[in-house]
């Protein structure tokens, strides 16, 4: 595993060597995810990447395949492969963007020592040319049917046991596919591969079931592998239920079995991030379960499961003072509206139509000397320079009078009976 870039909070970005600005990290805070972006992929960028915090906690991986018309794909089924020994074993490489007809296959094998060594070379034409200490027990063939190359594997024997990974191109590799080689009647080892998180300070159970042997019968060893380091042994739990724990574990760290289901069971109470890393379940030195990844994650503060990132603390503040701001707001214009409401209240009742007055018209002319001509109503629209008195409906008294020096030319509409 090769680190490709660290993201630290402040938003800065270092790169490991080889790797460019192509690869680009991000944070989407409404899911509240890290996001890697890749621009111009190219077919050497295929691969499962990791996420990781903290330095010893990982996410489950996100297998990434580049699929173009210029560069083949290669597919190989990760399930584990279970043969048993002297027997032969098939296993398939499919290829997409490409035909196998026209295109080298190589074989390789990581061993269980973690070591890759090449198996064989299958050209296009002419015959399988396999590497020193890879007898003719190995020999490729393909299908055209389904456009696959096929390693298969004669008469097995425990030392085949690996995974194997197609290539084609020198730069192209296929997903690898797991073989395990058992004899008739050996036990097999299964552990589920989903990663377990588990927060910390909780219990983690770890669970490996057995075929072909009785648990209450066997011996079974717990192994545990970190981050570059080696498989360390934890403890051993015999069929006299008896624990012997190696130096450096406690009693937080125990076996069980569990009958119903041919099961043994590794519990770890009180759970911390050192404890993170992937769980074996072993039998004897040879057999070994496919292990089980143990995530260990910090206990959030309740409500808050962001509090150690600066950058959410600072957009929730601002969020927050947002929102007062606008229920501020918002009250200052109810409490405006009901002020207004509360004024209108007092000119008037509610079914008074306030826009309806009566008017007396004196009408007087511009000369004083002449005499006053009799109150007229005046028509509809018509301007006259004139006395007004406004009276409120239901009252006796003017409320409004506009006297003659302070009246204006005004459109008065005819008073109704």
């Amino acid at each position: 595993m090769e680190s490709v870039l660290t993201h630290s909070g402040n938003a800065s970005t270092q790169w490991n060597p080889q790797f460019t600005e192509r690869f680009q990290p991000f944070r989407d805070f409404s899911s509240n995810s890290f996001i890697l972006n890749i621009t111009d992929v190219q077919p050497n960028d295929t691969g499962v990447y990791y996420c990781s915090v903290q330095g010893w906690i990982y996410g489950s991986g996100s297998q990434l395949i580049v699929d173009s018309n210029t560069g083949p794909v290669l597919l190989q089924s990760p399930s584990l492969e279970n043969i048993i020994k002297d027997h032969t074993a098939q296993l398939r490489c499919t290829m997409r963007n490409a035909t196998v007809t026209d295109t080298n296959v190589h074989w390789y094998r990581l061993s269980r020592k973690q070591i890759m060594k090449p198996v064989l070379i299958h050209p296009r034409s002419g015959s399988t040319q396999q590497y020193p200490e890879f007898t003719k027990r190995f020999q490729s063939s393909r299908d055209s049917s389904s456009n696959s190359f096929i390693l298969t594997i004669k008469s097995v024997q425990p030392s085949d046991a690996g995974v194997y990974y197609c290539s084609v191109w020198g730069i192209i590799y296929g997903t690898g596919s797991q073989l395990n080689i058992t004899n008739a009647g050996v036990p097999v080892l299964h552990q589920s591969s989903v990663l377990e998180h588990v927060t910390k300070g909780h219990t983690a159970r770890l669970q490996c079931t057995m075929r072909n042997a009785i648990v209450t019968h066997t011996n079974v060893h717990w192994d545990r592998q970190q981050t570059g380091n080696k498989k360390e042994w934890i403890l051993t739990y015999d069929m006299r239920n008896i624990t012997q724990w190696s130096p450096g574990f406690t009693e937080r760290f125990q076996s069980s079995r569990d009958p119903s289901n041919n099961s043994f069971i590794l519990t770890i109470t009180n759970v911390q991030p050192s404890d993170a890393g992937f769980y074996y379940c072993k039998l004897w030195e040879d057999i070994s379960g496919n292990g089980t990844q143990l995530t260990v994650t910090e206990e959030s503060s309740p409500g808050f499961p962001w509090t150690s990132d600066p950058i959410l603390i600072i957009g929730t503040i601002l969020g927050i003072t947002v929102l007062i701001c606008i229920v501020l707001l918002t009250f200052f214009l109810w409490k405006q509206k009901l002020h207004s409401s509360a004024k209108d209240s007092t000119q008037g009742s509610p079914g008074e139509d306030q826009n309806v007055v009566y008017t007396t018209v004196n009408v007087r002319t511009q000369s004083s000397g002449q005499a006053s001509v009799p109150p007229v109503v005046l028509a509809e629209r018509e301007c006259h320079y004139a006395e007004v008195h406004f009276h409120r409906q239901g009252s006796s008294q003017p409320t409004v009078t506009a006297a003659e020096r302070s009246s204006e030319y005004a459109v008065i509409k005819q008073a109704r009976n």
